[in-house]
């Protein structure tokens, strides 16, 4: 029986599960640069300047050896004024322990402080993760900037998603707007392309070509096909972040839900430690906003999982294991189950002893489209 290991929070659990009901085991192609690489592709194409602003969205772990690179950079060209800014407000601690012990520190700021960050610094850089993501195509640094600092572009964008479903791996018209956006700040980028064991590869530049040739890159490397399923188990790397709050969780089971036959089952891995989120899921549990009428709101955070959760109630039975209380994902229309196993038990029960399961462990950083049968 092998062992498949799926990410849950900040760590991994184990799936017993025989070989006979593997449809697929899906992950990205993932060649990994060595140390040497990185500090290559850093040192030839990161410029630093006096007063320069380093600003991420979301922390990953392998955003260390880089910030490691534009300090020693910026101490060794005497560069004035090096500061590094977060939007996220949990900084996982394996990530702050070594940049601190490094003498790397990184303030938190809020979002009405991005842009004037911005405007005060003379050279400005945001280094993010490129992964994907169902409300934009893609996530980078113009999406998570368009997400902070421009709340009108922002609303803008999502009144093109409602009644939509979820478009990741697609370059989209909120995609292209966000683009757009960050091109009128004069901003570069370091767009990451990476999995928790390393950086596969690194885009610098101007933010609109370093996230394209990012995206480029990525689709050949990350884009798979499979047949669907009646069954899939869904998680992320085992990163903080990625299943820190629902809403992140629910990026996760958007990217593949696409591989699932109709009225089928997906399992979601969402441990959840930060809970709801702050943003329209909480909003909606605690009875301050309603379903019915998405198309009214200006947008809130989170409010794109209530409206793919409108169109997808009907279509499969969703099931999360996660630290959330029952009643919250209940009434989300999502079933709980407290283990793994539970789950490989529930669709065994459902489908039968040799029934065929697709596993996606990095969904994240997968995204995968039906094969078509050539001999149709």
């Amino acid at each position: 029986m092998p062992e498949v290991w799926l990410g849950y929070g900040d760590s991994e659990v184990i799936l017993d599960i025989k070989y006979e009901n593997i449809l697929n085991n899906i992950k990205p192609d993932f060649f990994l640069l060595n140390n040497e690489s990185v500090n290559k592709e850093l040192e030839e194409n990161i410029q630093l300047k006096n007063s320069t602003l380093i600003l991420n969205f979301n922390p990953f772990i392998q955003m260390i050896p880089i910030l490691k690179h534009i300090s020693n950079k910026s101490k060794n060209n005497e560069i004035n004024n090096l500061e590094i800014n977060t939007l996220s407000k949990n900084i996982p601690l394996k990530i702050k322990r070594e940049l601190n012990d490094n003498g790397i520190f990184i303030n938190k700021i809020e979002n009405h402080e991005v842009l004037n960050k911005i405007k005060n610094f003379k050279n400005a850089i945001i280094l993010e993760k490129i992964e994907y993501d169902p409300f934009f195509g893609y996530k980078g640094a113009t999406t998570e900037l368009l997400r902070s600092g421009f709340p009108n572009e922002m609303n803008q964008a999502y009144l093109s998603i409602i009644d939509r479903f979820p478009q990741a791996g697609i370059i989209t018209e909120q995609l292209n707007l966000s683009i757009e956006i960050s091109k009128t700040l004069n901003l570069e980028s370091i767009h990451v392309i990476a999995n928790n064991d390393g950086i596969n590869s690194i885009y610098c530049g101007d933010i609109e070509n370093s996230f394209k040739k990012s995206i480029e890159e990525f689709n050949k490397i990350s884009k798979k096909e499979s047949e669907k399923a009646k069954s899939v188990l869904i998680s992320g790397n085992s990163n903080f972040n990625i299943q820190s709050t629902l809403s992140n969780s629910f990026n996760l089971l958007w990217n593949n839900y696409q591989l699932v036959k109709e009225n089928g089952i997906i399992v979601l891995l969402s441990e959840n430690k930060l809970g709801l989120g702050n943003g329209a899921l909480l909003q909606f549990i605690e009875n301050r906003l309603d379903k019915s009428g998405l198309d009214k709101y200006q947008y809130i955070k989170d409010l794109e999982h209530l409206n793919f959760l409108n169109l997808m109630k009907d279509k499969f039975d969703i099931y999360a294991i996660s630290t959330l209380p029952k009643v919250y994902l209940n009434k989300l229309g999502i079933k709980t189950l407290s283990r793994i196993q539970e789950g490989l038990e529930t669709i065994l029960m459902k489908y039968g002893k040799n029934s065929k399961i697709l596993i996606i462990p990095n969904s994240e950083i997968t995204h995968i489209t039906e094969k078509v049968n050539q001999n149709k």
